[in-house]
């Protein structure tokens, strides 16, 4: 298998070997069986690019596990596979976008001060929602939630003269979480906090430092 390592592809060169690295250490790919069969897709398939065909393949495996634990590892039409794939895929992707998003629900973040109370969302439409109420871009986080760079929750004052599962419905603000504490806390239009907001938030982060804290202290008995 040739890999072109002259100065300028040495960008591609550590592309391929990362995703190379990331499906022999996450999907249990045998390394030299992977590579030899990339190798004969380059010749059988007159496929050109190598670094096109790593980020296919990547590709394909990302969804195909998705779609079932049982995807064939090494398809003997590759091309033709990954085409069903993403369109099997596509039909199915707002499931597993809920699916991945559930995982990332942390209710221990919640928290309730007098009628104020910090909310996680349920599922990607309640973030949708927020977005919709507040006139903000909030929706376009739901990805970033997803992969594990924040948490997105809302805070909201309680309306007593509504039903019980309707009165923290309105929107007031809207926070982004970034190890356990509020890095952006926005209300409608982009507004900023007004002093009695800020005062609810100062003590909210107080809440997540103890979370925080206890979770490290938790990692270091288990290690």
């Amino acid at each position: 298998l040739y890999l072109n390592t002259q100065e300028t592809d040495r960008y591609y060169y550590c592309s391929n070997l990362i995703r190379i690295k990331f499906l022999v250490e996450n999907y249990n790919y045998n390394i030299k069986s992977l590579l030899t069969y990339l190798d004969n897709l380059m010749t059988y398939e007159a496929i050109d690019d190598f670094t096109d065909l790593c980020n296919e393949f990547y590709d394909y495996v990302k969804m195909a596990s998705k779609i079932s634990p049982k995807y064939e590892k090494y398809p003997r039409y590759f091309l033709s596979t990954h085409k069903i794939t993403c369109r099997n895929y596509n039909r199915l992707k707002q499931t597993f976008i809920e699916q991945d998003f559930a995982k990332r629900i942390d209710k221990e973040l919640e928290y309730k001060i007098e009628d104020y109370k910090f909310i996680y969302p349920e599922t990607t439409q309640d973030i949708k929602d927020e977005a919709v109420q507040q006139s903000n871009c909030v929706a376009s986080y739901i990805q970033r939630v997803i992969d594990g760079e924040c948490h997105i929750m809302f805070l909201r004052k309680q309306n007593k003269n509504k039903p019980k599962e309707e009165q923290y419905n309105e929107s007031l603000i809207t926070l982004e979480i970034k190890n356990y504490e509020v890095v952006q806390a926005r209300g409608k239009f982009n507004r900023v906090c007004y002093n009695y907001e800020q005062e609810l938030i100062n003590q909210f982060n107080k809440h997540l430092s103890k979370i925080k804290n206890k979770r490290e202290k938790l990692k270091e008995r288990v290690a």
